[in-house]
């Protein structure tokens, strides 16, 4: 009597490109960061979670630091394109570099909160070790770059006061959003009130919100 099963063609794995393998690594490392932090950060689990070993996983990132700034790599990334959706009723909020940013915040905390948590391990690792300051301190100065832009772009539209000096308003609305999410238990209402706040200091002044004379 024949079976079958002993005519069954073997299965064949498919072979990864190495772009493919190493976004595989990349996301296996960037996901143990955000559950485990840097002190779970283990090479050898990392390997072992894409169905490799070491040798091979030190073959795309030599060291552990080269990893390390992999992941960096990944969260700007993630940072860029994963942002609050725009509706046709908030295309004004394009040109408020306030709420936008904020939104992207509250956007991040209840739909990627990993994408937080590999932040704040960052930001807690990075005063001492200077590699790790170093790759933070290129995430800020491209997220302070885009906000100057914003604010120019505010600036040139007249919803934003002339004599404001764009660099440090940047830097007053970096520091005030992320400073925020770096308290874990900062709300969505805290975030939105901010934003308010730095919207009102910084807008033109008229009529109504000119001190009346004494």
């Amino acid at each position: 009597m024949r079976h079958d099963q002993g005519h069954q063609k073997p299965q064949v794995r498919t072979r990864l490109k190495p772009d493919e393998r190493r976004r595989l690594i990349v996301e296996a490392a960037f996901k143990a960061l955000a559950q485990e932090g840097f002190e779970g950060l283990r090479t050898r689990d990392i390997a072992a979670s894409v169905g490799i070993n070491s040798a091979t996983l030190h073959h795309y990132f030599q060291t552990k630091h080269d990893l390390i700034a992999g992941i960096a790599e990944h969260l700007e990334r993630r940072l860029r394109a994963e942002r609050a959706p725009l509706t046709p009723q908030d295309a004004p909020a394009a040109l408020d570099p306030f709420g936008r940013q904020f939104e992207d915040l509250v956007f991040y905390q209840l739909e990627t909160p990993e994408v937080l948590a590999v932040y704040r391990e960052f930001v807690a690792r990075a005063p001492r070790d200077a590699a790790i300051r170093a790759l933070v301190g290129k995430l800020h100065a491209g997220w302070k770059a885009g906000i100057v832009a914003a604010l120019a772009q505010a600036q040139a539209q007249r919803v934003l006061r002339a004599d404001i000096d764009l660099d440090a308003a940047a830097g007053l609305v970096l520091s005030t959003a992320w400073g925020l999410v770096a308290q874990i238990f900062a709300s969505t209402t805290e975030l939105k009130a901010a934003a308010e706040q730095l919207r009102l200091l910084m807008r033109p002044l008229t009529k109504r919100t000119q001190l009346a004379p004494k």
